[in-house]
C-alpha cells in the first residue's frame, strides 16, 4: 500500500475534485455533509477554533497493490485505522473511494485541527511515521508487502561497489586491514541529506547544512525559472540528483523530503550559497548541529497550564476598564486561548510557530507597572514561537502585512488602534506579532511579506531593539507611538474620540 501526504489552505477545491471523479464514493469518515459543499461548511467548525493556523488542510491518498481486492467497508476501517495512528483521533476527516486509475484507491480529506484542543496536529517525521503505519497495515490485513518509498527512492549501490565492499570485508577478515569496509558515498551522501532535510527546511537551509558537512552543492535554471537539476559532490565524487535516487532529485526533495521551496523567496539566497559556499563544520560541531535538529524534532508538544476560571472576570475587567481593550478583542483572546490566568495566579500570552502550534507562553507578572513578561518555565517552552493575533477579512489568506512589537499588550492595542483607527478589518491578513528578541526572528517568512512594520514602543528600549531588527529588515518600516508605548495611545485614542462625540452632542444641544 502507498500513501501521499499533502498539505493546503482551502477545502472547497479538494473536496470538489474528490467528488467530481468518476464513480467517486463517499465511503466512510466522521462527518455528517454529503457532497463537497455540505462538507466544505462543516470543516469551517474546526477552522475556528484556530482561524491563525495556515495550512491547516490534510489530504492523504491510499493507494492498494495490484494484487489486493478490498471492498467499501475495509478500505473505510483501513482510512480511520491509518488517520487514528497518524494522531489525527480528534479530528475532522472525511473518505473517497476513486476507481479512475488501475490502482484501487482512496482519498482522505481531514483538518488538521484538533476538535478537542484546537491545536495543529503536528507533522514532523510524517512521511516516516506514515511508511510504519502502512507496513503494519498491510501485515495486520493480509495485504501485498510493498516497498518502502524511501527503499525505492534510493538508489543502491553500483555492481562494482558491492564487488568493492565484499572484497574489503574479506580483508579485514584476513587482518589485511583495520577497519571493516565503509559506507559508499552514496549511502554517505545519501544520509546527509536525510539528516539536513528531517525538519522540512527551506531549500537554502538544506543547501547551506550540507555545505557544513564538507558536500558541494550544484543547480541550475532554465530561463523560464524551472530548476535544471541538482548534484552533489563528497571528497572528489559527484552524483547528480537522479543517480542518488528519486527523492534526492530537485522535485524529489520537495516531494519526497518535504522540503519548502517557492522561487520567489529562496532564489536569491540559494544563488548567493553556490556562489559563496559556508565553510564547513569541524565534525563535533556538524554532528552536534544534526543531534539538535533531530532533537527539535522529538520534542513533545507544549501543554499550556490549566486555566483558573475563577480568575477570567477579574482580568476581563481590568483589561476592559484599565488597558481600554474592547470586550470583543477581550473575549477572542480568551475564546482561543491566548490569554488567561493560570492555576498558579499567572497572567499568560500563549505562545505559538506559524502554523498555529502552540510552543509556549509568556507571563506577565507585573501588569499595574509595566509590560515586561517573562518565558514561562522555559524548559516547557519550544523556540520558533511568538505571541501573535492575526486580523483580516479572510481568514483564509496568507499572511500579507506584519506588525512587530514590543510586548503582548503592545500588540494587542496595535492591533484594536488599527481597527479604531480604520474602522475596519484590514482588507490583507495581517499579524501583530511580539519581537523583542532580534535573535528569534522568522527572518524568512518577514522577508517574504507584503510589508513589516517595526511597532516598536516609544522609548529607549523600542528604539534600540528597531535599529537592530533594521539592519536584518531593511526595508522595516519604522512606526511609533506619540505617548511611550502603544495601550497610552490607544487610550488616548479612545478618550480623544470620546471628547469629540461629548462636543458633538453639546453642540447639538446647544443649536436647538
Amino acid at each position: 500500500m502507498i500513501g501521499k501526504q499533502t498539505k493546503g489552505r482551502g477545502f472547497r477545491k479538494l473536496l470538489d475534485y474528490l467528488q467530481s471523479r468518476e464513480n467517486a464514493q463517499l465511503i466512510g469518515g466522521n462527518m455528517s455533509g454529503r457532497n463537497a459543499r455540505e462538507l466544505a461548511r462543516e470543516f469551517r467548525l474546526s477552522r475556528q477554533l484556530n482561524s491563525d493556523a495556515d495550512r491547516v488542510v490534510y489530504h492523504v491518498s491510499l493507494s492498494a497493490a495490484k494484487g489486493d481486492k478490498l471492498d467499501d467497508e475495509k478500505w473505510t476501517e483501513i482510512g480511520s485505522r491509518y488517520m487514528k495512528e497518524m494522531g489525527f483521533d480528534a479530528n475532522q476527516f472525511v473518505i473517497f473511494r476513486h476507481h479512475n486509475t488501475d490502482d484501487d484507491h482512496i482519498h482522505i480529506a481531514a483538518s488538521r485541527i484538533r476538535m478537542d484542543t484546537g491545536l495543529v496536529v503536528h507533522d514532523s517525521w510524517d512521511y516516516v511515521r506514515s511508511e510504519k503505519v502502512l507496513r503494519q497495515i498491510e501485515i495486520d490485513y493480509n495485504l501485498v508487502q510493498v516497498q518502502g518509498s524511501r527503499e525505492k527512492l534510493q538508489r543502491t549501490p553500483s555492481t562494482g561497489q558491492i564487488r568493492r565492499i565484499r572484497r574489503e570485508q574479506e580483508e579485514y577478515e584476513l587482518g589485511k586491514l583495520e577497519r571493516p569496509p565503509g559506507r559508499t558515498i552514496k549511502e554517505e551522501l545519501q544520509q546527509a541529506i536525510d539528516s539536513a532535510g528531517v525538519d522540512n527546511p527551506q531549500m537554502p537551509t538544506l543547501i547551506m547544512r550540507l555545505q557544513q558537512a564538507g558536500i558541494s552543492v550544484r543547480t541550475g535554471f532554465t530561463r523560464n525559472g524551472k530548476s535544471k537539476g541538482i548534484s552533489y559532490e563528497k571528497d572528489g565524487q559527484a552524483f547528480s540528483g537522479t543517480q542518488l535516487g528519486a527523492a534526492y532529485t530537485w522535485p524529489g526533495l520537495q516531494k519526497h523530503l518535504g522540503v519548502d521551496y517557492q522561487p520567489e523567496r529562496d532564489d536569491e539566497p540559494i544563488n548567493e550559497l553556490l556562489l559563496k559556499p559556508v565553510k564547513p563544520l569541524p565534525v563535533e560541531q556538524l554532528e552536534k548541529l544534526f543531534q539538535d535538529i533531530e532533537r527539535f524534532q522529538q520534542q513533545p508538544q507544549f501543554t499550556p497550564p490549566p486555566e483558573d476560571i475563577a480568575l477570567w472576570p477579574k482580568l476581563y475587567k481590568y483589561l476592559s476598564e484599565k488597558r481600554a481593550i474592547p470586550d470583543s478583542f477581550i473575549e477572542r483572546l480568551h475564546n482561543h486561548n491566548l490569554l488567561y490566568i493560570d492555576e498558579q495566579k499567572q497572567i499568560l500570552f500563549i505562545k505559538r510557530n506559524l502554523d498555529g502550534e502552540k510552543t509556549g507562553a509568556l507571563v506577565w507578572s507585573n501588569p499595574g507597572h509595566n509590560h515586561h513578561t517573562v518565558e514561562y518555565d522555559q524548559n516547557a517552552s519550544v523556540s520558533n514561537g511568538w505571541f501573535h493575533i492575526n486580523l483580516g477579512q479572510n481568514s483564509e489568506q496568507e499572511i500579507k502585512n506584519v506588525f512587530l512589537c514590543s510586548s503582548p499588550i503592545d500588540a494587542v492595542s496595535v492591533g484594536v488602534y488599527v481597527l479604531a483607527k480604520t474602522g475596519a478589518l484590514p482588507s490583507m491578513r495581517t499579524m501583530f506579532m511580539v519581537a523583542d528578541d532580534p535573535n528569534n526572528l522568522p527572518l524568512e517568512f518577514l522577508k517574504n511579506c507584503h510589508r513589516v512594520v517595526l511597532a516598536f514602543n516609544n522609548d529607549e528600549q523600542g528604539e534600540k531593539t528597531a535599529s537592530v531588527v533594521l539592519e536584518l529588515l531593511p526595508n522595516g518600516q519604522r512606526f511609533k507611538p506619540t505617548y511611550p508605548d502603544w495601550n497610552i495611545e490607544l487610550k488616548a485614542h479612545f478618550s480623544e474620540v470620546e471628547q469629540q462625540r461629548q462636543q458633538q452632542e453639546r453642540s447639538r444641544g446647544f443649536s436647538l
